[in-house]
């Protein structure tokens, strides 16, 4: 090599290797090092002095990565010319980003509290580039395995499951077996795949019926929903804590067993009126039953709050345009929907199963009046 073209060369270092690039002219620009060689994920890794899985989570848009490691790492591989290779992603991955939202099939009115959900659950998934699809699930007819089925049918990263079953039914016996991230509403099912989020939903019914007392109730009835679901049985437990606290009989705060219906309402307000008389309040275990009692109370002649007062459960939106605003429990329905989301994407990144329990608040409406 002459003196001459010695000069006008060029070199460039990277790493233990050394390109020298020889022209009659004068080199302007140089071309990123991503377009010299191939840069890797393990290049990205030692020049943010992290480990290779940070960075693919970084890069992925992954739950669990501060937002200050994302920007260098992203930062870091524009700067290097860092192309990633999908094919290698996709084989890794070995999973779509689509998330099963688990409804059963059937016509119940109460599920209006869950598609309260979703709009909190789907930002959240969409935020770390996930997707929602929705499934229902038979519930009379349901075969053990069915889920699992379903889930790697659409070669889903996991599912959450927003209806809330009898506390006997099969569906949660699969998820204790199966190994697919899920989170389940309003159960106490947790295993290492599966974690849950739950209402307090002791300390709700506690808070209804401890506002009726603190406001001179001392006849009151409870209308609660199925007992073969788990969210009756605790929502009794608060009531009669609550009861029990106050030294109130058996005989003077009845409960009766209804199916979490407007219809359901209607019917168990009229009998438990028939049958005490006396009773200057009602709790029911959620809002529509609450709603369906006040309507057709109201067409007897039985107003509320003036002849009886009345507290909800669950705190629907509509709650508070209702005529009157309804007295209820506030589920955090945008802080469950977002927690689910958040629960979830830890168990797709490796996370072990977890319980979280939120605790409901208090809306007075004008549905209750002291006496």
């Amino acid at each position: 090599m002459t003196s001459k073209l010695r000069e006008r060369s060029r070199k460039i270092h990277c790493k233990k290797f050394t390109f020298v690039i020889y022209s009659n002219q004068k080199l302007q620009t140089f071309p990123k090092l991503g377009e010299i060689m191939k840069i890797s994920l393990k290049d990205v890794a030692l020049h943010c002095n992290l480990s290779i899985s940070t960075v693919s989570r970084a890069l992925n848009g992954d739950y669990g990565v501060k937002n200050k490691t994302r920007v260098q790492v992203l930062e870091a591989a524009n700067a290097l010319g860092y192309v990633p290779n999908l094919a290698a992603k996709e084989l890794v991955r070995q999973k779509s980003e689509l998330i099963g939202i688990l409804l059963e099939d059937s016509d119940f009115e109460a599920r209006p509290a869950f598609f309260e959900l979703l709009p909190y659950i789907n930002k959240t998934l969409a935020s770390y580039n996930y997707r929602a699809i929705i499934y229902t699930i038979r519930s009379h007819n349901y075969s053990r395995g069915e889920l699992n089925d379903i889930l790697n049918f659409r070669n889903l990263s996991g599912c959450i499951l927003l209806s809330v079953f009898r506390a006997d039914h099969p569906i949660y016996e699969d998820l204790k077996e199966m190994n697919h991230p899920a989170v389940v509403l309003e159960s106490s099912t947790l295993t290492r795949f599966c974690s849950n989020i739950n209402t307090d939903e002791n300390m709700g019914a506690y808070m209804a019926t401890r506002y009726l007392i603190d406001c001179g109730h001392r006849r009151i009835g409870f209308v609660n929903g199925p007992e073969c679901f788990e969210i009756s049985r605790e929502r009794l437990e608060g009531f009669r804590r609550a009861t029990e606290e106050a030294h109130l009989t058996v005989e003077d705060t009845p409960v009766f067993w209804s199916d979490y219906t407007g219809n359901g309402g209607n019917e168990s307000a009229h009998q438990l009126l028939h049958l005490n008389p006396t009773i200057t309040a009602i709790f029911f275990a959620n809002d529509l039953m609450a709603m369906g009692a006040i309507s057709s109370l109201a067409e007897k002649g039985v107003l509320v709050p003036e002849h009886l007062s009345v507290i909800g459960y669950d705190g629907l939106f509509v709650g508070k345009y209702y005529n009157p605003p309804l007295a209820s429990i506030v589920i955090d329905n945008p802080a469950i929907g977002i927690k689910a989301a958040e629960m979830l994407l830890e168990l797709i990144n490796g996370g072990s199963g977890k319980t979280i329990r939120l605790t409901p608040s208090l809306f007075k409406g004008n549905s209750v009046k002291p006496i």
